[in-house]
C-alpha cells in the first residue's frame, strides 16, 4: 500500500512540475534548417556614451541540417551585451538578472523557468547554405531586445530568409524616449543593417524587405522613405499608425511618395474609453496617404499590442481578456504566415503570397471573424 501511495505521490508532482508550458509556436518550419549567429559591429559615424554606436546584430540562416537547437535561455544571454560588447560575464549576468526582475516581478517562477528551458529551430553557428536568400531586417519596439520576436524569425529563416535585427537603443543610454530624435535613430540603425547586408555573401540585397513591431513599425517606415534599396515594409501594429502629429514634422516622410509595399497587422480595436486614455493620433493616416504603394491592414481581433512580440507572450505576466492565451497563440501564429506569404509576394514574386492575405479567416484554417483583411491598392 505504502509503495503504490508514493507512486501516485511521485506521478502528481512530477506532473505538477510540468504543468508549466511554454508559449506554443503553433507553425511548422519550412524546408530549411535554421543557423543563428551573431556579430559585434559599431557605426564609427555616430557616438554611444562617447564611443562608436554598438550594433549587437543577430542573424539567422537557412542552415545544413544537424547541431543542438538553441533554448529560448541562449536568446536571454544576449541581455547581457547588448549595449556594451566588453561586459564579463559576470555583469552580463547581472544585468540579464536585474531585466528579467523588471519583467517578471508578478510572474510565477515556475512558469519563467518552463520559458527558459524551451527549446527553439535555430543553431548557433551552424553552417550556412550556399546560395542567395532574400533579407529581411528586423526592428524591434521601444527599447526591446534583438530576439523580441526570435519565433517568426526563425520562421521566415526556415523558408527560405536572411533576418538580421538588432535592439533598440537609446540615443546615449539603453533605453530609448518616445520622441522623434530616438525613432530616427533607430531608422539609422536599420540602414545600417541595410549596408551591411551588402556584405554578406549569402543575402540578395536587392530583395530587402524592413520589419518592426510598435515602435520598430515605424522606425523601419523612416528608413524607407530615406533608403530605396528598402523593397517591402511589415510593421506589427506599428507606431507608424498612431503618430500622425510627430510624423507630419518629418521634411523627408511623404506618404504620397512612397513606392514601399506595406503590410500591416493590427490589434483589435480597443474599447472607446481606452481610447480616451492612450489618444492614439489616427488622424491623416499614412496607411491612406501611400497613395503610390499596395498597402493590406489586417486587424487581428484576438490579439492586443504586446500580443505582437513573443518575448512579452513568454515573460510578461500579461492578462489574457476574452481571448485565451492558446487563442492569441493560434492567431500569432497566423500572423506569421501572413508576413511569410506577403514577402513571398513583395520579394519573390510569389502571387499567391498576396491572393493569402485576402483570403476569409476559414480559408486559412482559423475560426470566422477571427481576422478582417483590408487592401489599398496603388492609385498613383
Amino acid at each position: 500500500m505504502f509503495r503504490r501511495v508514493a507512486v501516485l505521490l511521485l506521478v502528481f508532482f512530477s506532473c505538477s512540475a510540468n504543468a508549466q508550458q511554454a508559449f506554443p509556436f503553433h507553425n511548422k518550419p519550412g524546408a530549411y534548417a535554421v543557423g543563428f549567429r551573431t556579430v559585434q559591429q559599431s557605426d564609427l559615424s555616430r557616438s554611444y556614451k562617447g564611443k562608436p554606436r554598438p550594433i549587437q546584430t543577430a542573424i539567422w540562416y537557412p542552415a545544413r541540417k544537424g547541431g543542438t537547437p538553441m533554448r529560448y535561455d541562449d536568446y536571454l544571454q544576449l541581455l547581457g551585451w547588448d549595449d556594451d560588447f566588453t561586459r564579463p560575464p559576470a555583469e552580463r549576468e547581472k544585468v540579464l538578472a536585474e531585466w528579467l526582475k523588471i519583467v517578471n516581478e508578478d510572474k510565477p517562477a515556475a512558469e519563467v523557468a518552463a520559458e527558459r528551458r524551451d527549446v527553439l529551430w535555430a543553431v548557433r553557428d551552424a553552417r550556412a547554405l550556399p546560395g542567395k536568400f532574400p533579407v529581411v531586417i528586423y526592428s524591434p519596439s521601444i527599447s526591446s531586445n534583438v530576439f523580441e520576436n526570435a519565433e517568426m524569425m526563425e520562421y521566415l529563416a526556415s523558408h527560405g530568409y536572411l533576418v538580421i535585427a538588432s535592439p533598440a537603443l537609446g540615443i546615449e543610454g539603453r533605453w530609448q524616449k518616445d520622441d522623434l530624435a530616438h525613432a530616427e535613430a533607430q531608422a539609422a540603425d536599420i540602414r545600417f543593417l541595410v549596408d551591411y547586408a551588402q556584405t554578406l555573401p549569402e543575402a540578395d540585397p536587392s530583395r530587402l524587405a524592413a520589419a518592426g513591431f510598435s515602435w520598430g513599425g515605424m522606425a523601419n517606415v523612416l528608413a524607407a522613405a530615406q533608403d530605396e534599396r528598402i523593397k517591402a515594409l511589415v510593421c506589427l501594429d506599428g507606431t507608424v499608425r498612431y503618430r500622425h502629429d510627430m510624423l507630419s514634422k518629418v521634411p523627408y516622410l511623404k506618404p504620397e511618395q512612397l513606392r514601399t509595399p506595406l503590410l500591416y497587422l493590427a490589434q483589435r480595436p480597443p474599447p472607446f474609453e481606452r481610447g480616451l486614455k492612450f489618444k492614439p493620433d489616427h488622424s491623416g493616416s499614412i496607411l491612406l496617404k501611400m497613395k503610390g504603394a499596395d498597402v493590406w491592414l489586417l486587424t487581428m481581433y484576438a490579439m492586443e499590442h504586446f500580443h505582437f512580440g513573443t518575448s512579452y507572450l513568454r515573460l510578461d505576466p500579461l492578462t489574457f481578456d476574452e481571448f485565451s492565451r492558446e487563442e492569441v497563440a493560434q492567431s500569432y501564429a497566423l500572423s506569421a504566415r501572413y508576413v511569410l506569404n506577403f514577402l513571398n509576394g513583395a520579394l519573390k514574386g510569389d502571387k499567391a503570397g498576396f491572393d493569402y492575405l485576402m483570403k476569409k479567416p476559414e480559408q486559412v484554417g482559423v475560426a470566422p471573424h477571427t481576422v478582417h483583411s483590408q487592401h489599398f491598392p496603388a492609385s498613383l
